[in-house]
């Protein structure tokens, strides 16, 4: 069987037989594209904005960009790839899948879009984009969720991630925090990698911040009766304050492994095959206005973090061999959502209140050197 296939032609199979040895004639049927609007505001962001169309999610692929849209006006969702330009180069109408919710891009790099109940690959061939293989989405979390990455013989892993706030205030009284003899894990934080061939797993570190959970209750119990709120509030403010986790991550930057160990105030440098190379000492996590974010640009092998002024974000690159920062870049949108940079620009997702349609959109802008 022959799959011919078109930007600008409809694509068809035709199956070949033995009859067919000689000169084979197959016609396509043209189609028509119609391009995406895109806007330059003050010359600072260029937005994607269809004229009868709301960004519900994205992502980046290589230097292209995946776009999750509804279509007010055909009400319908549609995948768009384009690239970083924003020139559309297909439009894949999803009407017959049943609501589609957000794209989410898994260790290896490869994108999926999930919908109520399932979550389909997705493959494109720079000219046209499929969705193949589907699976339940709680499968696929299962498999995948807790994966961070790659490399060429390892997977790396997460486990007990503090990031979800529901994890922060687990614990209402000291009976129930563990001791350190106790092999209670209970809100550990540990990131392992695990051989491909062997399946060995090699403990990168663990976090395990029981100690603060206990100065909180502590904390709350002693505040408490000067105080008019409840001891719920008075726990959770303490923790969110006065005893927070610390923010760990692990990420990979061209081949090489980076550990951004903010409880010890410093970044661990490791090679692919997991041998420590250098540690340096970071400061820039103990600033008031410090959001806990590490966003990593893996086309030009950067990595940034991002302080808050009132309610406006401010990126900052992040230097890998001093781990000083420099360069920074303000956003002058108010609480954007799903930052990303990518081959060099920053993108984000951004409801204009401005809009009377009061529609979100892609917005996308170069970053200071």
């Amino acid at each position: 069987m022959l799959l011919i296939s078109h930007v600008t032609y409809y694509g068809k199979q035709k199956i070949v037989t033995n009859s067919h040895a000689g000169l084979l004639n197959i016609k396509l049927t043209p189609r028509m594209i119609n391009l995406d609007e895109t806007e330059i505001i003050s010359e600072k962001y260029k937005v994607f904005k269809g004229k009868h169309q709301e960004v519900v999610d994205y992502e980046c692929m290589d230097t292209n960009l995946l776009i999750l849209s509804y279509n007010f006006k055909k009400n319908h969702h549609e995948l768009i790839l384009t690239d970083e330009h924003f020139d559309t180069i297909s439009i894949e109408d999803i009407s017959h899948l049943k609501k589609p919710k957000q794209l989410f891009q898994d260790c290896t790099g490869t994108c999926h879009l999930l919908t109520r109940d399932s979550a389909y690959q997705i493959y494109f061939d720079k000219s046209s984009v499929q969705l193949i293989y589907p699976i339940n989405v709680q499968k696929l979390y299962n498999l995948l969720g807790n994966c961070l990455f790659e490399t060429d013989t390892h997977f790396a892993f997460e486990e007990g991630s503090k990031n979800n706030s529901k994890d922060l205030y687990a614990s209402r009284d000291l009976s129930s925090l563990p001791n350190l003899n106790s092999g209670d894990e209970k809100w550990s934080h540990v990131f392992f990698l695990m051989d491909k061939n062997t399946k060995e797993k090699v403990l990168l570190d663990k976090v395990f911040e029981w100690e603060k959970k206990r100065d909180a209750i502590q904390h709350a119990s002693f505040e408490l009766p000067n105080s008019h709120r409840s001891f719920g509030e008075m726990l959770r403010f303490a923790e969110m304050v006065f005893f927070k986790p610390a923010f760990q991550c692990v990420k990979l930057i061209n081949d090489t492994i980076y550990y951004f160990n903010h409880l010890k105030s410093q970044i661990d440098i490791y090679s692919s095959n997991l041998i420590l190379l250098n540690t340096i000492d970071v400061d820039y996590h103990n600033q008031d206005n410090w959001k806990p974010v590490i966003i990593t640009d893996i086309v030009k092998n950067k990595a940034y973090t991002i302080t808050t002024t009132g309610v406006k974000y401010s990126l900052q690159e992040i230097n890998l061999h001093d781990g000083s920062t420099e360069g920074v870049t303000r956003i002058d949108k108010l609480f954007p959502e799903k930052l990303i940079v990518n081959n060099g620009y920053i993108y984000f997702l951004y409801n204009d209140l401005g809009n009377v349609w009061q529609k979100r959109r892609l917005f996308q802008g170069e970053l200071i050197e």
